[in-house]
Parts: C-alpha cells; sequence; structure tokens
C-alpha cells in the first residue's frame, strides 16, 4: 500500500499550469513539524515535502496561499521517470 496523510504549512505555492493533454496541475512545497515517539523516546521531525494536484484539486490547491495550514492525503511517487525525487501526488487535500 502506497498512502500517506500529513499535515503542516504551505510554504510555497506554484500557479496553475497546463499539460500538454490540457489537464490542470498544480504543485507546492509543504513544511511538517511534529513530535514522535521514536524508540520510547520523543523526537522533533521536520521536512519539507513537495506535493502535486492535478484536474479539480490542481485548481484547489493553487487558490491556497503560503501559510496555510492543511492535512494532504496521497500517495507518493518519483517526479519523473528519470528522476529518485519523491512527490506527493494528491487525492485530498482539507484546510485546518
Amino acid at each position: 500500500m502506497n498512502r500517506l496523510v500529513i499535515s503542516g504549512a504551505l510554504i510555497q505555492v506554484e500557479p496553475l499550469r497546463y499539460s500538454p493533454a490540457g489537464v490542470p496541475i498544480a504543485e507546492a512545497v509543504m513544511l511538517h513539524r511534529s513530535s514522535q515517539t521514536v524508540a520510547a523516546q520523543a523526537r522533533q521531525v521536520e521536512c519539507e515535502l513537495t506535493v502535486q494536484a492535478s484536474g479539480t484539486l490542481a485548481a484547489q490547491l493553487a487558490q491556497l496561499t503560503t501559510g496555510t495550514q492543511v492535512t494532504l492525503d496521497g500517495s507518493l511517487n518519483r517526479r519523473s521517470v528519470k528522476s529518485r525525487q519523491l512527490i506527493l501526488i494528491l487525492n485530498r487535500i482539507e484546510k485546518e
């Protein structure tokens, strides 16, 4: 199973663009900060994650502003066939 649900603040939101087939696409970068228990010890976790939405979700993502707190649900994938960089492909966006 490949599913990720993560919350955080949007720190970068790119303008809406369109694929060669005319499908709307939007990208953003989210900053996640939390405290997690690892081996019975509290650990501060912080990461930045690039996210991508297409179709109606792309329009929704592109309308959000920097600093918006969101919970995102999607799956991890490579940015492109030749890339090793991971991005989160969104299935759901929820403003907090």
